[in-house]
């Protein structure tokens, strides 16, 4: 008697499960790394197999992102801190119309006022511009060159060289200027982040006579202009203090790259408050 013939090659078919994020889902389907069970929707495509969205996410994370020249995580076309510094400057020119003076009373810079112990105005004075010319000026600056320099820089680079620029020009005005002196920053700042950017040129080995002899004419313009009011001295201060912050930003070993700047932006800081500190006790 003849036997049976066989039911075909040996083949087992796959074992379906239960999805392992969608238990109503049975699947024969399984991740290629970590070998959960996963219905299509979970299923990823990999160099070989699927993967689940767990490990798919883990292998995102252990990737390291891509860097600029200054450490900042690559992101192509991040302008927001630019757009919200451009923005705040606006508002800050705005509430002043509508408050007759009263915003910029209590941001600019004043010698007498630090003098009495608002040390508030060394920083708050880099928010403010002045007229409707000196805030478009600036709002033009930061749109032109600010945008690039953070996708650079990053944000908390660009930040600090902003307010840091400032700072030194309210440090200078503090230092050598008069006790009923009195000034707007944001132009200090803006200054310095040119200066900075010059900085960063000038490394790369690219040409910087343009920008010294526009640093010049500025510097100059201002003196022949306004010297009596000392607002050239605010922007000397943002010049050096914003060349000396693009130093520290540039030339940081990549090593460390990180902390080195972190230390020497506040070495910077407290160059100018030491600066500040000496005056109110000598003086």
């Amino acid at each position: 008697m003849s036997q049976p013939p066989a039911s075909g090659p040996g083949f087992t078919a796959p074992d379906f499960t239960a999805c392992y994020r969608h238990p109503e889902r049975m699947t024969g389907i399984s991740c290629q790394r970590c070998k959960r069970p996963i219905c299509g929707e979970c299923m990823n495509p990999a160099s070989v197999g699927f993967q689940c969205p767990r490990c798919v996410s883990t292998g995102r994370s252990n990737v390291r992102q891509p860097r600029t020249a200054f450490g900042a995580v690559a992101r192509p076309g991040s302008r927001n801190t630019t757009y919200v510094l451009m923005g705040v400057l606006a508002a800050v020119w705005l509430l002043d119309l509508v408050t007759r003076g009263l915003v910029d009373g209590l941001l600019i810079m004043s010698n007498e006022a630090v003098a009495a112990g608002q040390f508030w105005r060394l920083v708050t004075a880099a928010l403010t511009s002045g007229g409707l010319l000196g805030t478009l000026m600036n709002l033009l600056v930061l749109w032109i060159a600010g945008r690039a320099m953070e996708s650079e820089l990053g944000r908390w680079r660009m930040l600090a060289l902003y307010f840091a620029a400032g700072l030194g020009g309210t440090t200078l005005l503090f230092v050598f200027g008069p006790l009923s002196a009195f000034g707007y920053a944001a132009s200090a700042a803006v200054i310095g982040m040119l200066a900075a950017n010059s900085i960063f040129k000038y490394k790369q080995r690219e040409d910087v006579r343009a920008d010294i002899g526009l640093f010049v004419l500025l510097i100059l313009y201002s003196v022949l202009v306004g010297f009596r009011g000392f607002g050239w001295l605010t922007l000397i201060g943002g010049l050096l203090i914003g060349a000396l912050v693009g130093a520290v930003l540039a030339y940081a070993p990549r090593q460390n790259r990180g902390t080195v700047q972190v230390v020497g932006l506040l070495g910077v800081t407290l160059l100018c408050l030491a600066a500040v500190t000496a005056k109110l006790i000598l003086f």
